[in-house]
């Protein structure tokens, strides 16, 4: 015959394991994991000014960065491309880029990076 002690020790474990298999986040004892770090806050339209390459005016080009660069200013560079177009480039302080080439129409690409 079982004795009291090794069936109520056996109805113990028993318990503790459908407690802990109850729930992913809470142990035997009810600790709950860490949570995990929150996701980065999504990207920021800004409004970049390129100027054109035939008319010299500056031509606003909207463009999504990531919210940790829409504060800064970012470094400007400029120069002819392969085929006479002009290239515009902007490069921010946290890696972020973007470069901005213009269609046989006249009409601003934009291509990002980082």
């Amino acid at each position: 015959m079982v004795s009291k002690r090794v069936l109520i020790c056996g109805l113990m474990i028993v318990v503790a394991g459908l407690a802990s298999a109850s729930s992913a986040d809470a142990g035997i004892f009810g600790r709950c994991c860490p949570k995990p770090c929150c996701e980065p806050p999504p990207p920021v339209e800004t409004t970049l000014y390129v100027c054109h390459p035939c008319t010299g005016c500056k031509v606003p080009v909207t463009v999504c960065v990531p919210a940790c660069c829409a504060t800064e200013a970012p470094a400007v560079c400029s120069r002819r491309a392969l085929i006479g177009k002009e290239l515009t480039t902007f490069s921010y302080c946290c890696g972020f880029e973007v470069k901005v080439r213009w269609d046989h129409c006249g009409k601003p690409v934009v291509h990002t990076r980082g």
